[in-house]
């Protein structure tokens, strides 16, 4: 893996990193963005431990364009490791630079120094050195791979240790930390008018009758795009409807009632990602499964949101997208500007996981401010915006294989996935796939979508190839282009069905097999890390105690993309009308740990989201045309049935950083239907589990 991303080659020196400031703080610039999984309170910490400083010295500036340090996409689990590991050397080059310079004013060695707060310790001793009195001596201009000495894990003191967040207070005192709360001066307000479906294009507008609604003060149109701009948002709404009333638009084409019937029909192109040793045989099989989930909303607990304004060809965007610099270069194809006359400014929004609209309606209000020059445009989606214009997380089928020989072993396994494309977020020096640039006059098209290789990482089969001592293992893929539904990456990914067909089958084979799933699990782990997680959980959840009768549990194990962290679940559940999620145990090895509540904290949201996944949610259509418009027609999990949950962390300071925000996904899927089988003795292979699918699967 390469250690050093898009954002050390963008920012190589340590000046594009840290700027000592006047007042005895230190100016950090990151270029990875928070989304609530806890990473700006992790590279403050990690930078405080190499630059021997106090945390609250740090002010980190993340996610801004003009900072011009390039962290690529914040996604994939993978900003620890790799701009942790940048960041980390970078801070440790810093204090190298400042150390050098000390010693040379002092006439001592290096070795003789130490730093404490900043401060400079020649033998233990004060100086009158410090970070801030020699900053205005050092070029700081200097490579970072010259100088980096990062510490060593016994060397370390601050990491390892919870830190509270950097963030937390903003948030628990309802300062305006969210994109959602952002006032700018003389700060309009638009929303879009959208067609029915996506196929739909605006045949007739009665602009003639628009213009007389008194509450305008823009209409905007480019083609099939509408948008109305308002001094106030509600009023901007109010508008909205009239003005849809005044649209009339083409019908969409008649679409598959059921896309997984389809996907489970659908007979195309094979890609292989992983061939190991030989194939199984169709006379080989002796256990096999298929499992399939439905179409998924990113429901976000708050619309997306940006806030555009125009100054003759200078555009500044805030927003919360994931990918600043790929917006930025998006928006600058979309307009035919430069991309650095483009400020793209991250803000944190209120639930993103994925790719959802956060990028899109960064075009929607860049489109819109650029009739109004000079006045910032503020447009914030509606709920039935953000479930159905958003793009959606594939639904999927996956079929897993196995042969089992007379010794209780497995020695051949294969996986086949068919799914729409997982990946359609901005990429690269030119991608677009941003959803207005369809609908203007002059479409700037997105191009091909894609789905990520199984040597990068995997999309539709992420987590496809099991991590099991299998000897003969194949991963296959088929993706389906002409399903008309916009999909794009949602937490997981592929990850999340693949685990589940994986973890599911091994239970089922245990269960035949009449051996102890953890039992058969360690059978087929040589991996010493699989077994610590795997047993860690094992005594966390207190698995071999005797049920009462009452509660049943499951378990289930993964590495996220088999080159993040470990996780191993056990749920425990009671079975009445419906599936109640009592306790959820988890451990999780994630190397090197920097602050152990902010991956307690990445693994309980995944646990939780994980479970409504897999309970609840689905989206619905009537043709092309989404139905899920609201909390009713797409309901996610409640306060009430959120389990209690027991996070223990397997930690080895020694070993590299292991990305943990999608590690729980697809392990808590799994181990759910483990547990349900075990009580009621059947299997639920379509997602999400039903209270009908339950009872029709008694009914067999």
């Amino acid at each position: 893996m390469n250690m050093f991303p898009n954002s050390f080659i963008s920012a190589p020196n340590i000046a594009d990193w840290f700027k000592f400031t006047a007042n005895g703080k230190v100016e950090m610039i990151s270029g990875k963005v928070e989304i609530g999984q806890g990473i700006n309170t992790a590279f403050v910490q990690i930078a405080a431990e190499e630059l021997d400083i106090d945390p609250s010295r740090i002010d980190l500036i993340a996610g801004d364009t003009r900072a011009k340090l390039d962290g690529g996409c914040t996604s994939g689990s993978l900003s620890m490791q790799t701009e942790g590991v940048s960041l980390r050397k970078a801070a440790s080059a810093a204090r190298v630079v400042m150390l050098d310079k000390a010693s040379e004013l002092l006439q001592s060695k290096t070795g003789e120094l130490s730093v404490k707060d900043g401060e400079v310790y020649l033998n233990g001793n004060t100086t009158n050195i410090s970070y801030w009195s020699l900053k205005d001596t050092l070029d700081l201009n200097k490579k970072v791979e010259s100088y980096m000495n990062p510490k060593k894990p016994s060397e370390r003191g601050l990491v390892g240790r919870k830190l509270n967040r950097i963030d937390l207070p903003f948030k628990i005192t309802g300062k305006p930390i969210f994109i959602h709360d952002l006032e700018l001066d003389n700060m309009l307000h638009a929303r879009i008018i959208r067609p029915p479906s996506q196929s739909c294009r605006l045949i007739d507008i009665d602009i003639d009758s628009i213009l007389k609604i008194k509450e305008l003060t823009k209409i905007v149109q480019n083609g099939s795009f509408i948008a109305v701009i308002c001094e106030r948002e509600e009023v901007a709404v109010k508008v909205a409807e009239k003005v849809k009333k005044l649209c009339k638009w083409s019908k969409a084409p008649i679409a598959t009632k059921d896309p997984i019937l389809y996907m489970k029909e659908f007979n195309g192109e094979i890609q292989t990602g992983l061939l190991k040793g030989e194939t199984i045989k169709e006379n080989e099989i002796n256990f096999s499964t298929e499992v399939s989930r439905q179409y998924l909303c990113h429901a976000s607990i708050g619309p997306c949101c940006a806030i555009a304004c125009w100054n003759e060809n200078n555009l500044i965007v805030h927003t919360h997208s994931q990918s600043v610099f790929p917006l930025q270069r998006s928006l600058a194809t979309v307009f035919k500007i430069d991309e650095d006359d483009i400020d793209v400014i991250h803000h944190q929004g209120s639930g993103c996981y994925g790719h959802n609209g956060a990028d899109d309606v960064a075009l929607d209000a860049a489109l819109v401010a650029k009739a109004i020059p000079k006045i910032p445009v503020r447009v914030q989606w509606s709920r039935e915006e953000e479930l159905c214009w958003s793009p959606l997380a594939p639904a999927m089928v996956t079929r897993a294989n196995a042969y089992v020989n007379k010794d209780g072993k497995i020695e051949k396994m294969s996986l086949m996935i068919k799914s729409p494309p997982h990946v359609k977020r901005p990429v690269g020096p030119t991608a677009v796939n941003l959803l207005s640039a369809d609908y203007l006059s002059e479409p700037v098209l997105s191009p091909d979508p894609i789905d990520t290789p199984l040597d990068k990482g995997g999309a539709a089969d992420r987590n496809s190839v099991p991590l099991y001592d299998i000897p003969n293992l194949s991963s296959e893929k088929q993706i389906i282009y002409n399903l008309p539904w916009r999909t794009s990456a949602m937490r997981g990914l592929g990850a999340f069905v693949n685990v589940y067909a994986i973890e599911t089958l091994m239970d089922d084979i245990a269960s035949e097999l009449n051996i102890d799933p953890i039992k058969f699990r360690l059978n087929h782990a040589s991996d010493t890390r699989i077994q610590g997680v795997i047993e860690d959980v094992e005594k966390l959840s207190n698995w071999h105690k005797k049920d009462d009768g009452d509660t049943f549990k499951g378990i289930a194990f993964s590495r996220y993309k088999n080159s993040g962290a470990y996780c191993a679940v056990v749920v425990e559940i009671k079975v009445d009308e419906d599936i109640e999620l009592v306790n959820v145990w988890a451990s999780v090895d994630a190397g090197e740990c920097i602050n152990p509540d902010g991956i307690i904290n990445q693994i309980e949201g995944g646990i939780i989201q994980s479970a409504s996944c897999t309970l609840i949610e689905k989206a619905t259509f009537e043709n092309e045309e989404i139905l899920s418009k609201d909390w009713e027609t797409y309901p996610i999990i409640k306060f009430n049935q959120v389990p209690r949950t027991f996070v223990s962390i397997v930690s080895h300071p020694d070993l590299p950083f292991l990305g943990v925000g999608e590690a729980a996904h697809g392990p808590t899927a799994a181990a759910i239907s483990n547990a349900l089988r075990t009580a009621l003795g059947v299997r639920i292979k379509n997602l999400p589990i039903t209270r009908d699918d339950i009872i029709s699967a008694l009914n067999k």
